[in-house]
């Protein structure tokens, strides 16, 4: 008795460990915190729970997800008892589930049109059989003229019955035509799209009664990343410059962050944080350099050794699965697999293995890091050339998209073909000659090298995020937090978003180096720059609406002024030149003598007094032998450690300004030193 209820409890006890249910919970992503490498993603989520254990299961998160980083808070009547992390494969599922539905709509498709066609035949035949039995007569006399009115009255019905009927199946045929190559299009498309991976979060909770649960779960994927950058605008001399600081951020997370709060920081998780530990110092001969502690970032891996891989070959001139397809590692090639008919394949990675590679005779190999558990390879023909565009024989390399992304079309030698699909796959088109240049292909969202984007041949001005930010200063690090909802795509491409305005008071003035270029430069001097918690980036300058180029803000500048360059003004001319009379280049002995006298001339021609800034030099030995005088200098102020000499002054306007400055050089009679 004793033994039954023992071994009743067991099954009992087994059922309750065994049928702890799983729950799956989708949550809402409601703030993101960027740093320069990584973001950290927060997501809430409400449900109401039943009494006792239960793992929860978060669904549809990045794949891209740093699994030590998980951090989990719950409010209710429950206690967390573990978190976990697990990929769902589901996605795959779902492709597959897809591509038999749309395979099942083709069947349907190809029997109906099996089935017209042979009726078109077969009215064919019976239409030709009318034809050849129009002579009408009787064995041994004539019709009756009613008996020949009822015969041709017959032939006339059945001859309209026939070509109604064929021409309404002409009609049907020529719509499941253009259904089954829709149908073909949307299957290649199918079949070619990445598969999403995703990640879950298994929270197991024991509740103590039933509860209304809220949870608040966040995470680190090293998939993002910002950089600061600022367009500085100056109306003309004399004003205010605006500083417009604004951030590029990118994510490619795989989960668009839609309407989420934003946080911009400077923290780096991934930078290594390790403080340094100086060791003592021993010094003997032929004793090596101490090592120095480079700041390296430590990005997360996922190790698939042991683990099993699965994907797919397909074809990308067609959009076929590519059977018999060899699927082996690059550092071990002995070890692969070959696809099955449908082009699939499932491969377990040996240790240490980051590669896969996939090859077929007369298509180049491909090679793609093992980074998800479900890989595509798109296989090009040896024979496939993407240039502008080229078409061989039947296959075209080049297309173009509608402006709204909804319809393609294939260019083949210039003719519109049939209907293609994107992402780098090639379109079958008809195609009359053996070699066509394609030379009219525009690519949808194309850049140019200046990074401007282009839609249909045209320049689209790409639109910023505006927004206020609030900036909070912490002990470490420092973040700005914008103020309104933000959007931005799992696209890896930058999006701008505004930080801050500010307007700073400048000094300007005007600088020129005529030894290096005669131009004349206006300059902005900036002070209080070091008071506004800005970053190291590049700046877009614009002047007096004009964009000028680019510079960089050096935040580890020690200097208390920042300057600026607003370009070239023409309205000041400078003229360099060696004064000839008081100028010479003589041997005396085994020693030569060069002696030099510059004359700097300055004129304005603008309409307005200019204050300037004029530097040359004087030449510096670093050899005892070649021995330097620095000879007339007016008013200029030297640096005897660099031998530069700075000018100050104004010039009025339509007036000159001329300074001399000289110098002589004394060296050993042969040698060859370039003096001017």
């Amino acid at each position: 008795m004793k033994k039954i209820a023992f071994s009743i409890l067991t099954v009992f006890l087994g059922f309750a460990l065994f049928g702890q249910k799983e729950v799956a919970i989708s949550s809402d992503l409601s703030k993101v915190t960027v740093f320069f490498l990584g973001a950290q993603i927060e997501h809430q989520a409400k449900k109401t729970l039943t009494k006792g254990k239960q793992e929860l299961v978060f669904t549809k998160l990045t794949d891209f997800l740093d699994a030590n980083t998980v951090q989990v808070k719950a409010t209710g009547d429950l206690t967390i008892l573990s978190v976990r992390t697990r990929k769902n494969y589901e996605d795959v599922r779902i492709s597959n589930d897809k591509m038999n539905e749309l395979n099942t709509q083709r069947k349907v498709l190809e029997k109906k049109e099996s089935d017209l066609r042979s009726e078109y035949d077969i009215l064919t035949l019976d239409k030709d059989l009318i034809l050849r039995n129009r002579e009408l007569k009787g064995l041994n006399e004539g019709l009756k003229m009613t008996e020949l009115k009822d015969a041709f009255t017959f032939m006339h019905q059945k001859l309209t019955e026939i070509t109604v009927r064929q021409s309404a199946i002409r009609d049907e045929l020529e719509k499941i035509t253009k259904d089954l190559n829709k149908l073909e299009q949307e299957i290649v498309s199918q079949r070619s799209k990445p598969v999403i991976n995703y990640s879950e979060i298994v929270v197991e909770v024991d509740v103590e009664k039933a509860t209304d649960a809220t949870f608040t779960f966040n995470y680190i994927s090293p998939n993002a990343s910002w950089k600061p950058y600022y367009d500085m605008r100056s109306e003309g001399i004399g004003k205010p410059i605006n500083l417009e600081a604004k951030a590029l951020v990118s994510q490619n997370t795989g989960i668009e962050w839609k309407n989420v709060d934003m946080v911009l920081s400077t923290n780096d998780p991934y930078e290594n944080s390790k403080e340094p530990n100086l060791e003592p110092w021993y010094i003997y001969y032929n004793n090596y350099r101490q090592a120095t502690q480079q700041s390296t970032r430590q990005l997360p891996e996922i190790d698939y050794s042991g683990e099993k891989v699965t994907g797919e070959v397909i074809d990308a001139s067609t959009g076929e699965p590519m059977p018999f397809t060899k699927i082996s590692f690059p550092s071990n090639p002995s070890i692969g697999v070959v696809t099955d008919v449908d082009g699939k394949f499932s491969v377990t990675v040996p240790k240490n293995e980051k590669y896969l590679m996939a090859s077929f005779v007369g298509y180049a190999s491909e090679t793609v890091a093992i980074q998800s558990p479900y890989i595509k390879f798109f296989l090009k023909s040896d024979e496939l050339v993407l240039n502008n565009g080229w078409s061989t024989g039947s296959t075209t390399y080049g297309w173009e998209f509608g402006k709204n992304a909804d319809s393609i079309r294939v260019i083949t030698g210039g003719i519109p073909a049939s209907y293609g699909f994107m992402n780098g796959v090639i379109i079958n088109a008809n195609s009359n000659s053996e070699y066509e240049r394609v030379e009219d292909v525009r690519i949808r969202g194309s850049r140019n090298k200046g990074n401007d984007l282009f839609i249909d041949g045209e320049k689209v001005q790409q639109k910023a995020n505006y927004a206020q930010t609030e900036v909070v200063k912490k002990d470490l690090r420092v973040e700005y937090i914008i103020q309104s909802k933000m959007t931005i795509p799992t696209d890896g491409m930058d999006h701008r978003v505004q930080i801050d305005k500010f307007q700073l008071n400048a000094d300007y003035e005007y600088h020129t180096a005529p030894k290096i270029d005669p131009a004349v430069f206006l300059t902005a001097q900036v002070t209080g720059w070091e008071k506004l918690n800005l970053l190291s980036g590049e700046s877009n300058i614009y002047f007096d609406g004009t964009y000028i180029g680019k510079s960089f803000i050096d935040i580890n500048s020690t200097k208390d002024t920042l300057s600026f360059s607003f370009g070239k003004d023409s309205k000041l001319s400078v003229d360099r030149t060696k004064v000839k009379d008081k100028s010479s280049n003589k041997i005396i002995g085994s020693r030569q003598k060069y002696e030099a006298l510059w004359e700097i001339k300055i004129r304005n021609n603008g309409g307005a007094d200019i204050p300037l800034i004029l530097k040359d030099q004087f030449p510096i030995s670093t050899n005892n032998d070649i021995k330097v005088k620095q000879n007339e200098l007016e008013s200029g102020e030297l640096n005897e450690e660099t031998g530069i000499i700075t000018w100050k002054f104004n010039i009025p306007t339509g007036q000159n300004k001329v300074v001399q400055f000289g110098y002589s050089v004394d060296y050993e009679k042969g040698r060859v030193l370039y003096l001017d």
